[in-house]
């Protein structure tokens, strides 16, 4: 509710950051959360932040989120339009968030969509960056 109904950022940070907890508390709340449409609202809050803790808050939960969720056949993580905003800033090694990121962006399982969405490159940089 806080992340669809705030413009303030800093109530908007404190929610994806009770979202990513509550998240890594049990898979009854990934389902909750998910079927509330947390990851579409997560990656809208990412999108409208200009602050670093909100983006580090909101790539924390999705990277807890995604690995656990198929919608019509795809991850979550599609489905829900997180996609662009991740493999946009997955290439900023500046970003606090950077891990978190990458960590969502290794449990896509749809091929064609990574392929579409520009995830495979930065798939194949991760890879050889370790």
């Amino acid at each position: 509710m806080l992340l669809r109904s705030f413009e303030d950022e800093t109530v908007r940070r404190v929610a994806a950051g009770a979202i990513a907890n509550l998240a890594m508390n049990g898979e009854a709340n990934k389902e909750i959360i998910m079927q509330e449409c947390g990851i579409s609202l997560l990656a809208t809050t990412a999108a409208e932040a200009d602050n670093a803790q909100t983006l580090c808050m909101v790539a924390r939960a999705i990277s807890i989120l995604c690995g656990n969720g198929i919608k019509n056949g795809r991850s979550f993580l599609i489905e829900d339009g997180a996609l662009p905003w991740i493999v946009q800033n997955a290439n900023d090694e500046a970003a606090p968030f950077r891990c978190h990121i990458e960590l969502a962006l290794c449990h896509l399982v749809n091929a064609k969509d990574m392929i579409s969405g520009g995830a495979l490159q930065e798939l194949v940089r991760i890879s050889q960056d370790c």
